[in-house]
């Protein structure tokens, strides 16, 4: 440093050193105030240039950037972008098909506005690294194309870590806050044209956002940020065979309070009754489901990021679910062995834990239509309270706790009492569960609305006093104890009448029914009647049909009918 100051001294001791030393600094400041004034005057294209170039070089040609309009402050640290276009080039597409690199989905995203502030502009500059305070980004549209081409990019492994792969040269993204809000998301197939989900007016807020090869371990963090919170206003889907349409409305969830709600969720069909039976070849269930209120306390949002769902508990305020079936319909020849509740529960592909789920008032009504008498009937439970205790496909926790318990207690056509708890013995080889319950004191003639309709007999006289009912089942039956007592009994048994739609006595029958029929249970002086009961499932048919025969076998059977 001493040598430099001395021949600067040297060169500037004559009047031709000084000039020329001068010329040096003028032409500096001049090169540098050149450089400022082409930098302010030509940036915005610089940038345009640079940001389209490498767009198009990532994505092999296939996408294009546009934006209207960009607003640039280096000492404030701010940018703001307007009408930005991301889209995609349909002949670069059908290029890549030919060559067999065609990606599995398309993207074509329009943001009215992007708002950076508070950049540090030397960080940037000096140290490589981007450090700012606020993201924002107001209103995007984004479409999602399913092109059915190329390797499922949802499930292949990127060739990098992805904070590289979002860091691309830089060492260090980092930000107090990211904020999108306004968001307009829809999948679609590229081949049929059609939406298949619609997700209207999201809202994501992230804070201390970091992204780089520390916060890409730390498992704290999801989307590599400290707290997420995220709403949605609403959510609509299709099933693929386009018979039901999904809608779920006010979404939220927040990794601070660690809270999911959902105010309403419907499984609504598309046809009628009549239209659904006959848009489908073979016999099936027709769904109608509603839910309101539905809050998962204690969610664990960085295992759901890595699709595990873990919650300690999930409550539901209101359901009403209706099914109907049409009798008549040809059964399809589908062996349903493997379906049961829990069995289906151990096949979901994602880890499932919720504690505890409660359903505090719900209604539930099968309609079926007799394929004898063409009329329907109506079972209905109003004011359920359910409760599922352990609802799990975790291998560790069912090693510690191999059963989920299912309470229910409602009253049956609005008359009586009914109270079923059903008991899942998880990950067990042969399916096995039980089912024990009972069912309070009715006046038998009301359940005419169901025999006649449904099982072609009226009841003209009795009181049924209370049923109970201890049952074990498995994938091919189901054995156990039933115990109805009444008193009184008489039965009318039904045929259609050919030349109207009324149903006629059959007299014959109901007298030798009703011979048959022991009248009371238990008889005077005699102990109660318990039929021990033995059915063998039609593997073709569910859960629910297994149980719903076996308990009616038991009732027949108690009162004298054996076939």
């Amino acid at each position: 440093m001493q040598a430099i100051k001395s021949k600067l001294k040297k060169a500037t001791a004559t009047p031709k050193g000084r000039i020329i030393v001068l010329s040096i600094l003028i032409l500096f400041i001049a090169t540098i105030t050149g450089g400022i004034l082409y930098w302010n005057t030509y940036k915005k294209g610089i940038i345009r240039n640079k940001l389209e170039s490498a767009i198009r070089e990532k994505s092999r040609g296939l996408y294009t950037i546009k934006y209207d309009k960009l607003d640039m402050n280096e000492i404030a640290g701010s940018l703001s972008v307007f009408n930005m276009n991301l889209s995609y080039d349909s002949i670069r597409y059908t290029d890549l098909e030919q060559m067999g690199k065609a990606p599995s989905i398309l993207v074509s995203i329009y943001i009215p506005e992007i708002n950076v502030s508070g950049v540090m502009t030397p960080r940037a500059l000096i140290d490589n690294e981007i450090v700012g305070r606020k993201l924002e980004i107001k209103n995007p549209v984004i479409s999602i194309i399913y092109t059915n081409a190329g390797k499922d990019s949802s499930r292949a492994a990127p060739s990098k870590e992805v904070y590289e792969q979002i860091l691309g040269n830089l060492d260090l993204i980092q930000a107090d806050t990211v904020l999108i809000s306004g968001a307009q998301i829809t999948t679609s197939s590229r081949k049929t044209k059609k939406t298949s989900i619609r997700i209207q007016d999201v809202s994501i807020a992230l804070v201390d956002v970091k992204v780089d090869s520390s916060s890409s371990a730390d498992t704290t963090r999801m989307l590599f940020a400290k707290e997420i919170s995220i709403t949605c206003g609403k959510l609509n889907w299709s099933s693929a065979n386009k018979l039901y349409n999904y809608n779920a409305d006010s979404i939220s969830v927040s990794s601070v309070s660690r809270h999911l709600h959902i105010k309403s969720f419907r499984l609504a069909p598309t046809l009628d009754e009549e239209a659904f039976v006959k848009a489908l070849p073979t016999q099936d269930d027709r769904f109608d489901f509603s839910v309101s209120n539905i809050q998962m306390k204690n969610i664990n949002l960085p295992q759901l990021f890595d699709e595990n769902f873990v919650a300690d508990s999930m409550l539901i305020g209101a359901a009403t679910f209706k099914i109907y079936r049409d009798l008549a319909i040809t059964r399809d020849k589908t062996n349903r062995v493997g379906t049961y509740p829990h069995q289906a529960l151990a096949k979901v592909p994602v880890p499932v834990n919720i504690g505890n789920i409660i359903l505090s008032n719900g209604f539930l009504e099968y309609k079926e239509r007799s394929h004898i008498t063409r009329q329907s009937g109506k079972v209905q439970f109003y004011n359920i309270y359910a409760s599922i205790v352990n609802f799990t496909n975790d291998k560790d926790i069912i090693a510690v706790n191999n059963t989920m318990t299912v309470d229910v207690s409602s009253r049956f056509l609005d008359l009586t009492p009914l109270k079923v708890t059903w008991l899942f013995y998880l990950a067990h080889p042969k399916g096995r569960f039980d089912l024990k319950g009972s069912l309070g004191a009715i006046n038998a003639v009301l359940l005419n609305k169901l025999t006649e309709p449904m099982g072609a007999a009226s009841i003209k006289k009795g009181k049924i006093n209370g049923v109970e009912f201890n049952l074990q089942g498995h994938d091919y039956g189901m054995d156990g104890t039933v115990k109805m007592l009444y008193e009184d009994l008489k039965v009318i048994l039904l045929e259609k009448n050919k030349e109207s739609k009324e149903m006629d006595k059959k007299v014959m029958t109901s007298f030798l029914a009703n011979i048959l029929i022991k009248n009371s249970n238990p008889k005077k002086n005699d102990e109660a009647r318990v039929a021990q009961v033995h059915f063998d499932r039609n593997t073709n048919r569910s859960i629910f049909h297994l149980s719903w025969k076996t308990l009616f076998k038991g009732i027949k059977e108690t009162v004298g009918i054996k076939k």
